[in-house]
């Protein structure tokens, strides 16, 4: 028996379709509100936990993904539909990119000061746990091009610190860690 109020995900969970932004191209927003069943809600809320399995930070994203998503299906089972979401969909590839971005040049800036810090206080071991903490958590990330910047800027920006340590025994390490 198949459930009718399923829609397949066609291929692979690619963490970065989740991501819908708020805003269009000119940063214009609007805000609705809805009333919801309260069991409705605390799903979205256990769905759309941080650090949960699906890449939503918070109900926000949740709910933005899931309208977006409604839009499509609509537009498949009803034909033809006077539409833009494929300009929706290309101006929000644009929006996550630059969000993408922002978030990676904010990450990169702070974790350079923090590691500087650390080295100009006098604590260089501080400093290199936090590298590899860092390195280690990196290794978690879905594969790609996301991964491999992240992994690139971090060796490249820490050279000082992470000197004479070979990335993959560290790794390793801190996965022990993990468990």
């Amino acid at each position: 028996m198949t459930n009718d109020k399923v829609v397949d995900f066609p291929g692979e969970l690619d963490p970065a379709q989740f991501r819908v932004s708020g805003t269009d191209i000119k940063g214009h927003t609007k805000r609705i509100w809805t009333n919801l069943q309260p069991m409705h809600v605390h799903m979205m809320d256990v769905l759309s936990n941080p650090g949960g399995k699906f890449p939503y930070r918070n109900r926000g994203d949740f709910n933005r993904h899931a309208i977006v998503r409604h839009l499509h299906f609509l537009e498949r089972i009803h034909q033809p539909v006077n539409s833009i979401t494929g300009a929706l969909d290309a101006m929000n590839a644009v929006l996550r990119e630059a969000e993408f971005r922002l978030e990676f040049e904010t990450f990169i800036n702070k974790m350079v000061k923090l590691i500087n810090d650390l080295v100009d206080a006098g604590d260089t071991l501080a400093a290199r746990t936090l590298v590899l903490d860092i390195v280690h958590k990196v290794n978690t990330m879905p594969e790609g091009f996301w991964k491999d910047k992240y992994f690139k800027t971090i060796v490249e920006k820490t050279k000082r610190v992470l000197d004479g340590i070979q990335l993959e025994e560290a790794d390793q390490v801190f996965a022990m860690g993990d468990n």
